[in-house]
C-alpha cells in the first residue's frame, strides 16, 4: 500500500520528535530545584527543604545513599556535632559527636538506638548514662528513665488534647530522683487573646533536654511553644525561670525567626533578662557529605 506523501511527512516528523525526546531524557533525571526526590534511595537528591541555618548554627545533611536527607553536621559557635549512621545490626543507630572547635577534642558522645523511627535507648558515652524511652500508644515520648553514672532520674511528658485542633500538646515534663520530684517545665502555645501558631517545620523545643535537630523522639505538638517556665520542686517560693518566644513566619508559613527572651528571676522580673534573636534559613539546595 502507498502512503499519502503528507501522512509520510507526518510519520518521519514523530519519528525525528521522538529522538529529540531520548536525547533530553538524560537531562531530566537532573533533579532541578523544588522538584520532586527520586524514589531511589541511593540517588543524590536536595529537592527535600531543610533547615540550614539557626542563628549562628548551620546544618549539613548526607547527600548521598541510604541516609541520604539525615543530618550530618550541626555547627554552633564554639561547637561542632557530627552525626553517623549505622542499621548492620537491623535496628538504625546513630553517633552523635561533639567536638570543641577551639581544640578539636571530643567533648560529648551519645549513641542512639532507633526502632520504627524512635528512639528507644540512649548511651551517654562520655559520662556513662543510659537512657530509656517510652511511648504513648499515639507515639508521643511518654516517659525517660535515666541511669548509670550518678542518680536515677525520671522524666514524666504529659499532653493536653486540642479538641478544636484534634491534636495534643506537650503541657508539661516532671523530673524525679529516687527522693522525689525535682522540677517541672510547662509548655504554652498561646499568649492572652493570640491564637496558637502552626510548627509547619518541626524541632525539638528547647527544655526537653533532648538533641533540637534529631527527629527521632516524636513530635511533641502542631503549635510553636510561646512561651515556658520552670518551677523548682518542692516548691517553696523560689525562682521560676520564665522563656518568652517571638516568632517571624515566611509566606509559605515557616518560622523565619525567633526572639528568646529569658528571665532567671522568673515572669514580670527584669532583672538579668536576656534576649536573643536568631533568623532561620531553609533550602532544597542544602550543604552536606
Amino acid at each position: 500500500m502507498k502512503l499519502h506523501k503528507t501522512t509520510s511527512i507526518v510519520i518521519q516528523g514523530m519519528l525525528m520528535l521522538g529522538l529529540l525526546g531520548a536525547c533530553q531524557n538524560e537531562d531530566a533525571l537532573i533533579p532541578q530545584s523544588g522538584s520532586v526526590p527520586t524514589e531511589d534511595q541511593n540517588a543524590k537528591t536536595t529537592a527535600e527543604l531543610k533547615l540550614v541555618k539557626d542563628g549562628n548554627t548551620t546544618l549539613q545533611y548526607i547527600t548521598a545513599g541510604r541516609f541520604t536527607g539525615k543530618l550530618s553536621k550541626v555547627s554552633e559557635t564554639a561547637y561542632y556535632t557530627n552525626y553517623s549512621y549505622d542499621d548492620g545490626t537491623g535496628d538504625l543507630w546513630i553517633t552523635s559527636k561533639r567536638y570543641a572547635k577551639s581544640t578539636n577534642s571530643l567533648v560529648k558522645e551519645i549513641k542512639y538506638h532507633i526502632s520504627n523511627n524512635r528512639c528507644i535507648k540512649s548511651i551517654d558515652v562520655t559520662n556513662g548514662r543510659t537512657s530509656e524511652f517510652k511511648y504513648n500508644e499515639t507515639g508521643r515520648l511518654d516517659e525517660i528513665n535515666e541511669s548509670g553514672g550518678g542518680p536515677s532520674q525520671k522524666h514524666v511528658f504529659k499532653y493536653d488534647y486540642i479538641s478544636a485542633m484534634s491534636a495534643e500538646r506537650l503541657s508539661d515534663i516532671t523530673s524525679s530522683s529516687p527522693t522525689g520530684d525535682f522540677k517541672r517545665v510547662n509548655f504554652f502555645y498561646t499568649v492572652g487573646s493570640q491564637p496558637s501558631k502552626q510548627d509547619k517545620y518541626y524541632l525539638n523545643p528547647e527544655l526537653t533536654g533532648l538533641d533540637k535537630y534529631l527527629s527521632i523522639f516524636g513530635k511533641f505538638s502542631d503549635a510553636v511553644v510561646q512561651r515556658a517556665q520552670v518551677t523548682p520542686l518542692p516548691y517553696s517560693n523560689q525562682s521560676k525561670p520564665f522563656y518568652q518566644y517571638y516568632y517571624g513566619f515566611d509566606y509559605n508559613g515557616y518560622a523565619s525567626s525567633i526572639t528568646k527572651e529569658y528571665y532567671p528571676l522568673g515572669y514580670g522580673y527584669s532583672a538579668g533578662k536576656q534576649t536573643n534573636y536568631s533568623l532561620l534559613s531553609y533550602s532544597t539546595q542544602w550543604m552536606g557529605l
